[in-house]
Parts: C-alpha cells; sequence; structure tokens
C-alpha cells in the first residue's frame, strides 16, 4: 500500500514538472465585469433608486443586487422571498433584458477595439487577450492615448489644474456603485477616472482630458475609463497571464477597481500562496467543503496535498487542483468548444412539504430526459441536487 502511495506520489509529481515546464508567461489577459450590471442600469435610469437597496428579478429568483442590498445578506441567485427577509425594505425591480443587452453592446464595443476576438461570458463580463494591443500601443503619440471628460459644463483651456481635480472628484462621487461600503482608497487608487503618473507630470495635457500610458495597467484604466463615461456604468478588471488568474484578480478591489499580477512565476506563486479555494472559479460549496474536511482551505495547501488528492478525486478534478495550486489557466480565449453537459432549471415559490419536492424532482428529471433523447443522447446517471435555500 505504501509502495503505491510513493508510486501515485512521484506520478503526479511528474506532472507537476510537466506542467511547470508548459507555464506560459507571455500573454497579457484582462476579465472585465461589470459591477452589480442589472442593478447598476435600474439605478441609472431611475435615479430615486439609488440610495435604496435593490435587486433585479422576482419574488422567485433574483438575478443580482446592488451593494446597499449586500450589506444585507441580499446575492444573486436568492429567491427573492428570502431576500425579502433579510432585507424588508428591498425593492424588487423586473429584470428588462432589452436594456441590458443594449448597454452591453456598448461596452462591447469598446472592447473590440483592445481585442476583436474578445470572449463575452455574459452580458457583464467579458475576457481580452490585451498582447498585441500592448504591442501596438507602445508606438502610439500621446494623441492616440488621450481622451476628453464629459461634463454637462465643459472646462475652458485657461482654468488652473484644481479645477480640473474637482471635476474628477465631482465624476468620482456620482458613480452609482460607490457606496459606503466601498473601501474609500478604492475610490480614489481604483477609479478609471484617476489619470496616470506621466499625465500629471505633463504640463502640456489638456486640463479637461486624461493621457493614458502605455503598460497593462494603463490600457485598463483607459477601458474603464471609456466604459464608464459612454455608459455612466463602472466595471472592475483583473489582469493576469492566463485566465483563471485574471477572473480572480477582477474580484480583487471590486467594485469599480482593477488588480494585476505581473507576469512572471515569482509574482504568480507569490499571489496563489494564500490565495483561498474558495476565490477560484470552479471551485464552488461542496467542492470547498470536501477540501476543508482534508483540511486544505488555501491554495498551497492544495498543492501539498497534491498526492492525497490523486487518489481522492477523478483525474479530471486533481488535474484541475494541480492547475489551480501552480497558478496555471488558459490563454487561449476559445469561443466554441464541446457541450459537457445538459440541465433543466426552474424558479418556484417557497415550498416545505417533502412530496411536493420529491414531485418537482421527478418533473425536473422527466423534463431534462425528454431533452436528452431530442438531442439523441443516452441518459447515464442523473444528478439530483436540492438547494437549501436557508442554509447559505
Amino acid at each position: 500500500m505504501l509502495r503505491r502511495k510513493a508510486m501515485k506520489k512521484n506520478f503526479v509529481d511528474r506532472y507537476a514538472m510537466e506542467l511547470e515546464q508548459s507555464r506560459d508567461l507571455n500573454n497579457t489577459i484582462v476579465h472585465i465585469d461589470m459591477d452589480a450590471f442589472y442593478a447598476a442600469v435600474e439605478m441609472r435610469d431611475n435615479p430615486e433608486l439609488k440610495d435604496k437597496p435593490i435587486a433585479v428579478g422576482s419574488m422567485s429568483m433574483l438575478s443580482t443586487s446592488n451593494y446597499y442590498a449586500r450589506r444585507f445578506g441580499v446575492r444573486a441567485a436568492m429567491p427573492g422571498f428570502i431576500a425579502k427577509r433579510l432585507c424588508p425594505q428591498l425593492i424588487i425591480v423586473p429584470p428588462n433584458f432589452d436594456k441590458y443587452r443594449a448597454v452591453s453592446t456598448e461596452v462591447k464595443e469598446i472592447l473590440a477595439d483592445y481585442d476583436p476576438n474578445f470572449l463575452a461570458m455574459s452580458l457583464d463580463e467579458a475576457y481580452l487577450n490585451i498582447t498585441k494591443h500592448l504591442q501596438e500601443r507602445q508606438n502610439w503619440p500621446e494623441d492616440k492615448r488621450k481622451y476628453f471628460i464629459k461634463t454637462g459644463n465643459p472646462l475652458e483651456n485657461d482654468k488652473p489644474r484644481k479645477e480640473v481635480n474637482k471635476l474628477r472628484e465631482h465624476e468620482r462621487s456620482i458613480s452609482p456603485l460607490l457606496f459606503d461600503d466601498s473601501p474609500p482608497d478604492l475610490q480614489s487608487q481604483g477609479n478609471p477616472l484617476q489619470g496616470n503618473s506621466e499625465e500629471e507630470d505633463n504640463p502640456q495635457t489638456l486640463q479637461n482630458s486624461i493621457v493614458f500610458g502605455t503598460s497593462a495597467e494603463e490600457v485598463v484604466k483607459e477601458i474603464r475609463f471609456r466604459i464608464e463615461q459612454k455608459t455612466t456604468l463602472t466595471a472592475s478588471a483583473g489582469i493576469a497571464p492566463n485566465t483563471m488568474l485574471a477572473k480572480v484578480c477582477s474580484d480583487k478591489n471590486k467594485p469599480n477597481g482593477q488588480y494585476q499580477v505581473l507576469p512572471n512565476r515569482q509574482a504568480v506563486m507569490d499571489f496563489i500562496k494564500d490565495l483561498p479555494i474558495r476565490k477560484v472559479s470552479g471551485i464552488g460549496k461542496v467542492t470547498e467543503k470536501m477540501l476543508k474536511a482534508l483540511g486544505i482551505i488555501t491554495c498551497t495547501e492544495l498543492y501539498q496535498q497534491r498526492a492525497l488528492l490523486s487518489l481522492l478525486f477523478s483525474e479530471t478534478s486533481w488535474h484541475h487542483f494541480l492547475h489551480i495550486s501552480l497558478g496555471l489557466g488558459s490563454t487561449h480565449l476559445a469561443r466554441d468548444g464541446e457541450r459537457k453537459s445538459m440541465s433543466v432549471e426552474r424558479t418556484f415559490s417557497e415550498i416545505s412539504k417533502a412530496e411536493e419536492q420529491y414531485n418537482l424532482c421527478q418533473e425536473l428529471c422527466s423534463e431534462l430526459a425528454q431533452d436528452l433523447q431530442k438531442e439523441g443522447l443516452k441518459v447515464l446517471y442523473f444528478n439530483v441536487v436540492f438547494l437549501d435555500f436557508f442554509n447559505f
């Protein structure tokens, strides 16, 4: 038995070495995530909602909530009737997807300027590979990196710089997403309206314009600035050598901020070292509980227990865990892929009787079986999960 474990560990270690040798640090991947998108659009279009806890959805299910409502524990994918218990004053706004798609199109038009092949994950989320853009940008003159601040009262060119700074503070303060629970340092440091150091030292910069630099951070500031100027909505962003890290980074300084992991191995490993496994996309509550039972809470511990995980989990799962523990992810933004699952879902009102729950399960299984039959697929097994809405 001990020999088998030792052989397995050697096999896992060899695989880890192969992964390390394949590490790609030559790409700059950006993950753009609009802040509380549906709720932000509703607050923008109805200023009366700005200082109130709101959510978009119905009493059956919520799509998103603003940051005010999140103070009370209101979250996306939560039934509205439970959200109302947590926050009785919550305003639930019916979704308007035509409106959200229109705003999303405006954002995507901006993203296409930096990566025509960007990968949209949803209406409010996308990945970009800006490697080529960064190379071209190094030779761009300032005029090509200059953007004017849209205001109701345009500044005159002879006004002093302090007036411009006042303007920026004003633009920063009217963001519909920066509430009191947003860290104050993010409201200044992470805001896309904040000019870069090149601009502050350049006396030739127009007082009502911003000149962005040529680095990856400056490019992302520019993207977020343009999104806010065009839609009056804010976005958060992550910059990293691969999609997995970029996704984690975009949540680091949310809302209305950005974070970068530099493209070198030491920076990646320092970032991963104490990162909680739950922060990584693809590790949900169930997987987190199983890993915690093994004493695994951080990505470092995920790597330390790699041999054990290879014995307890499927090959696909422990391969995924090993990629995560090494800070590895995709650098290829693939638009199409093989479909690996099918599911059915339904939103419903509060039910507590076991018989009603089993009947619902039977209906969903029958519906899924019919869908599989239409696709010419055979039913191998059903993975039925009941969500305990009262155990968040």
